[in-house]
């Protein structure tokens, strides 16, 4: 869809981009601009920077980049139009009329407030659903769990009713919504006949609330317990992703704890919650994926593992602690032995100060994995202790410190009933390798980057290495210094660049910085996100650079000439040779008289 640039411009102006993502990412001031952990890719270092002066951000370490509009396209999932409308709404500027439609079809859409809507009153209804005659089942469950009344209320738990009536549909049509609304919010469907029928029946309603405490989805537990499917989560919406939200996180991110507790399920997490563990968020009928472990590393830098003890749950423990160490959280994991399945049973057999003792005494990682390796073999059958030693020595070996892999070393050498010398020295010939083979990666992959290979938005770029590379220079400069714009367009055009991708970027470009005006990356949704970080990255290596002045510009758009005019005389020699040897020939002499 296509706004006016002053509307664009308003909305940019008054959303603050370090504001808005300030809301996600934990900024700290680097001279003019700012950093902090790209929320888009795993680290442990800060690579993404936010520029003020150009209201712009950059990650130098996965490529994503863009402005405020971008931004939020990229983080909620949604489309250019859409992300438009949330800022206005944040900024409470009134929506501008389309200039016109963008959409290749004339599929409907739902916007995010209708879902939004929805979803209030739907969850409305399952509580008055709950209250009400019919519901016993549902209040049966609860008080086995020991749901407190204040605590059903707080987090809006309700009942879907056991009909095949559509109560849910009939009662949201009533409100005004439509079919294909009620559909695209996942709360009913449509049968072949036409008939409408509940998404949800016969099922316990946990409204899953998104961090700014709007109801983005529900999560259905079964009443019946001969029913096949325990859960039933709300799929994918316009303001939903499961894979992106956290049940509680609206709660937790207040917490005045330290640090937060992850376990498997809302009603886990509304029990600990009930106890006085305001801390305690959950994923949602899936593993921690690595979107979760971004969001967490937002709020927190330590998470304690509140998984069940069986299997699936060891399992999770252990993708967990991966996940969340890539983004730099430090996990431990709460060890409740045998006494209980989950924390919910533990605190309802122990109370709530036995599970904080419970909490202090916590494994670190690093012990978990190793006992956790030490636990799936039988260290007295000897080739069962070797392949447990070599798995353990492979473990330690990743450990980045020398003085951890030794601490570690002695821990489990002694729980191996091995010497710490026979242990250490196989870890470290491990280590060794491993450095060796990390260091050739790096400048492989250094090396790769520079010439272009892997390049998944300039594919020309291995061809016309050395074009692309004063291409790249020409329109960084232009983006840092805009008032050069008119200048270069008066000296280049699109047939000077010998990469189809940055020729459409000279050709968007076109029609701001003709003006000398300030470019719009998102505009109109033209580009896509990659290629808005690819401008980006133009922008952010010239500010790095500083050299962006007429003389530097002027040697770039001399050599991008200059190799066009190779380009063209290398197409004339190969479809007519005596022609372009005549006129190169020419050329030599008229310089040759001039001189």
């Amino acid at each position: 869809m296509a706004f006016s640039r002053e509307f664009i411009e308003e909305i940019k102006s008054r959303n603050n981009i370090e504001e808005v993502i300030g809301r996600l990412v934990t900024l700290k001031r680097a001279g003019a601009n700012l950093s902090g952990l790209c929320p888009f890719h795993s680290e442990k270092t800060p690579s993404f920077t936010v520029f003020p002066a150009t209201s712009s951000y950059y990650c130098f370490g996965c490529g994503a980049g863009g402005d405020v509009i971008t931004f939020v396209m990229q983080t909620e999932n949604v489309s250019y139009s859409e992300a438009v409308e949330i800022l206005a709404k944040r900024a409470g500027i009134p929506m501008e009329e389309n200039i016109y439609s963008g959409k290749k079809d004339n599929t409907p859409s739902v916007k995010r407030d209708r879902v939004y809507a929805m979803n209030r009153e739907a969850g409305l209804f399952f509580y008055h659903c709950l209250i009400s005659k019919g519901g016993e089942a549902a209040r049966e469950y609860l008080n086995k769990r020991e749901f407190l009344p204040v605590t059903v209320k707080r987090f809006g738990i309700g009942y879907a009713p056991d009909s095949y009536k559509a109560p849910l549909c009939e009662h949201l049509i009533s409100k005004g919504f439509t079919p294909f609304e009620i559909r695209t919010a996942f709360l009913g469907g449509e049968s072949k006949n036409g008939r409408m029928y509940d998404m949800f029946r016969n099922r316990l309603m946990f409204p899953i609330f998104d961090v700014n405490g709007e109801v983005a989805a529900f999560s259905g537990r079964r009443l019946n317990e001969q029913d096949e499917r325990k859960y039933i989560n709300t799929s994918d919406t316009p303001v939903f992703r499961k894979s992106k939200v956290l049940f509680g996180l609206n709660i937790a991110k207040n917490t005045e704890s330290d640090h937060l507790i992850l376990c498997e399920g809302a009603p886990d997490a509304i029990a600990m919650h009930q106890a006085g563990f305001d801390n305690a968020i959950a994923t949602l009928g899936t593993a921690i994926t690595t979107e979760h472990a971004r969001i967490i590393a937002r709020y927190t830098r330590t998470v304690y593992l509140a998984y069940d003890i069986d299997k699936a749950g060891r399992k999770a423990t252990m993708k967990g602690i991966d996940l969340l160490n890539q983004v730099g959280v430090d996990t431990k994991i709460i060890n409740l032995g045998d006494e209980a399945k989950d924390p919910d049973e533990y605190i309802k057999k122990f109370g709530a100060d036995s599970f904080r003792a419970k909490i202090s005494g916590s494994l670190g990682q690093i012990d978990y994995r190793i006992n956790e390796i030490i636990s799936r073999h039988d260290i007295t059958i000897p080739d069962e202790k070797l392949r447990t030693v070599k798995e353990l020595s492979e473990y330690i070996a990743n450990l980045s410190n020398r003085a951890e892999r030794e601490i570690y070393a002695s821990s489990a050498a002694k729980k191996l009933g091995m010497t710490f010398e026979s242990l250490h020295q196989e870890i470290e010939r491990i280590a060794k390798i491993k450095h060796r083979t990390y260091k050739k990666e790096v400048v492989s992959n250094a090396l790769r980057e520079q010439n272009g290979m892997g390049n998944s938005v300039n594919r020309d770029k291995i061809k016309f290495s050395s074009e692309a590379s004063h291409e790249e220079a020409v329109i960084g400069i232009l983006l840092v210094r805009n008032d050069l714009g008119p200048y270069a367009y008066e000296k280049l055009d699109e047939n000077c660049f010998a990469t189809e991708l940055n020729r459409k970027f000279f050709g968007f470009l076109s029609e701001d910085l003709k003006e000398g005006k300030e470019p719009t990356l998102s505009r109109d949704g033209i580009l896509t996100p990659k290629e808005i970080g690819c401008l980006e990255g133009y922008r952010a290596a010239r500010l790095q650079l500083g050299d962006n002045n007429q003389k530097s510009l002027d040697s770039h758009i001399e050599t991008l000439i200059s190799m066009k005019e190779r380009r063209e005389y290398d197409k004339k020699i190969e479809s007519n040779p005596a022609d372009a040897l005549s006129e190169y020939l020419d050329k030599i002499k008229e310089k040759k008289d001039k001189a």
